[in-house]
């Protein structure tokens, strides 16, 4: 009978990590490389159109995995909650990775030059290349009322894709979108070592030492 419950009993993962919608599957790439004991849980990617429904639903996925995890890596900026978020992770055994976005990450040192130098910017990721119809022209109304592209879009200047997959179909994809809004369109290969570095030090400080 002990042998049984042995047999069924598996180690439960000491950290989980909650992210966001559009890190999801590379965050996924990462931990299967990084071989991290670690479990993934989800959010909607398109509650960046209501950074509210971010915070609501960080905080109820908390309340939940704080009672199963001794650490919650929360894999999100601040993502346009102004500090609500992290409002919200001091309350719980919980951590992000600093910065505003996760454009931020892949930028990583080059981020404050960009800000300086390319305030006009307008960042694209694979997710977002992916799903630009769904998330920015039907998401902000474009389909809808076309004349808004140049009410939300008069100030950009370049278009800046960190890409994490060498596809051509997403590369087409970005040109597309870079026809559309009418302004040059820069690649950078970054691949998710950057999102790895990110959360390498949040997820390796948690986890026993030989693990």
């Amino acid at each position: 009978m002990e042998q049984h419950q042995e047999a069924d009993e598996r180690p439960r993962a000491r950290v989980a990590l909650l992210a966001c919608g559009a890190l999801a599957k590379d965050v996924a790439e990462v931990v299967a490389r990084c071989a991290w004991p670690v479990d993934i849980h989800g959010i909607s990617a398109f509650h960046h159109m209501e950074p509210k429904k971010i915070v609501r639903d960080v905080e109820t996925k908390l309340a939940d995995l704080s009672q199963r995890y001794e650490r919650v890596v929360v894999v999100y900026g601040d993502c346009g909650t102004f500090g609500a978020l992290d409002d919200v992770i001091a309350r719980y055994p919980a951590v992000r990775p600093a910065g505003m976005h996760c454009y931020e990450w892949f930028a990583e040192t080059d981020f404050p030059r960009l800000q300086d130098d390319e305030p006009g910017a307008f960042f694209l990721t694979d997710w977002l290349v992916r799903n630009w119809d769904l998330a920015v022209i039907r998401g902000l109304g474009l389909d809808r009322f076309p004349y808004l592209k140049d009410t939300y879009f008069r100030h950009l200047t370049l278009l800046l894709f960190f890409t994490q997959t060498q596809d051509a179909t997403l590369l087409d994809a970005a040109r597309r979108i870079a026809e559309y809004l009418d302004v040059p369109l820069e690649v950078r290969d970054t691949g998710t070592g950057p999102l790895e570095r990110i959360l390498a030090k949040l997820v390796d400080s948690a986890l026993p030492v030989g693990i």
